[in-house]
């Protein structure tokens, strides 16, 4: 397990063998500073982690893979929602980490689907945003369409390894460990991993930015482009506003509700659409068909 200090990001790798199912505080051996960090129960004869990464992009998937791999986690991979469904009830992993703007259906769709598979009642869900932005109308979501759990792409390196741990093994957060579980770890006990975790992080960021761009650029038409990044950004938005969308959807005021998303939204396109001079509004056509398609999943 790979852990950075927040004081100089200095990355170490942690013996979880040894140190698994505790609560630590480590002295960085190069700043000094000390911080905590909550290592997952990992016993030896334990089978590695069953993951499903249900995402379009071949390179993003490798990117997730790798860093998966090396913490004892299998990921398979899923090219759209039809096979999410099928690789999942061929052999349900414990946990689904699902693109917001998975092709084929639009995500509350699919995790209705999972949800009302009995085979997969103790699968957990993890859903991905689609859009590498730190601040575009992002806000932390109210709710998930039933899923467990969300993450954004920029949060990857960091977070994605303990949201998996933590659904999986049912760890319990830090701040319910009792204090009687915590160890200090110091000198030699901890391992410096090659590289900084500054470095490190930038890295596997840039490799999910030139992901995402590398995917629209594979559309061989610009109006093609243009429609998938729309619906993209459409079902992020969505996301983050559930319950507005939802109460728009429910009073007839949808596009009222969401109008500064929506144009936080068209920002973001026109930055990555640079040149293209089409005035039809692609974001909200893809919003509109989204907000249909909810209006009958609530009817249901």
């Amino acid at each position: 397990m790979i852990v950075c200090c927040p004081g100089c990001q200095a990355r170490f790798r942690l013996d979880r063998q040894r140190l698994g199912g505790k609560r630590i505080s480590l002295r960085c051996v190069r700043c000094r500073e000390i911080f905590k960090a909550e290592v997952p129960a990992m016993a030896p004869e334990s089978p590695r982690i069953q993951t499903l990464l249900a995402h379009g992009d071949p390179r993003l998937c490798a990117t997730i893979g790798a860093l998966l791999k090396p913490e004892g986690i299998e990921c398979r991979i899923a090219g759209d929602g039809a096979e999410a469904l099928r690789l999942m009830e061929a052999q349900p992993p414990q946990v689904a980490i699902l693109d917001v703007a998975i092709s084929g259906l639009y995500i509350f769709e699919l995790v209705e689907k999972i949800k009302s598979r009995p085979a997969l009642a103790n699968t957990r869900l993890i859903l991905l945003s689609s859009v590498y932005s730190k601040t575009a109308y992002k806000r932390t979501p109210g709710s998930l369409y039933g899923a467990d759990d969300y993450i954004e792409k920029h949060h990857i390196p960091d977070d994605l390894v303990p949201k998996i741990f933590r659904l999986a093994t049912g760890a319990v957060p830090t701040a319910e460990r009792a204090e009687s579980n915590e160890e200090t770890v110091t000198g030699t006990a901890l391992t410096e991993s090659d590289g900084g975790g500054e470095e490190h992080r930038q890295e596997v960021n840039q490799q999910i930015l030139q992901a995402e761009n590398e995917e629209l650029k594979a559309s061989s038409e610009w109006t093609e482009k243009a429609s998938r990044l729309a619906k993209i950004i459409a079902t992020d938005i969505a996301l983050y506003h559930q319950e507005k969308m939802d109460e728009g959807i429910r009073t007839n005021r949808t596009f009222d509700l969401m109008a500064a998303e929506l144009e936080e939204g068209r920002h973001v396109f026109r930055q990555r659409m640079a040149g293209f001079s089409r005035q039809e509004d692609f974001v909200r056509n893809a919003f509109a068909d989204l907000v249909e398609r909810r209006r009958v999943e609530l009817r249901g």
